[in-house]
């Protein structure tokens, strides 16, 4: 990921993100991760992983060329998929109340 890491810039990520038009899940997906990426909260080890998913949504020549029909974007979506269910895997547990 790292080397999708020096794609990432925020003026990248919202051309990136007027070309999906009509790709509403990845467009959620994206816009979760650079909510946390953006969040002054988020530890560093998190804002890495946003960053370097981002980036590898930015570059049209991932594991499946976005330009490829169908096809393209959904390695985007896996790649956003899966670093969202790393972080959240990693979140504290929210204890239970006391009754």
């Amino acid at each position: 990921m790292t080397e999708h890491a020096s794609a990432y810039s925020e003026s990248a990520f919202k051309t990136k993100l007027s070309t999906l038009a009509g790709l509403d899940k990845l467009i959620d997906a994206a816009k979760q991760v650079h909510t946390m990426l953006r969040d002054p909260a988020t530890p560093l080890w998190v804002k890495g992983l946003c960053i370097g998913v981002l980036g590898y949504l930015i570059v049209p020549t991932d594991v499946v060329a976005d330009f490829v029909p169908v096809l393209g974007y959904g390695d985007d979506l896996a790649a956003l998929t899966a670093v969202i269910a790393t972080i959240a895997a990693r979140l504290p547990k929210a204890e239970a109340a006391n009754d």
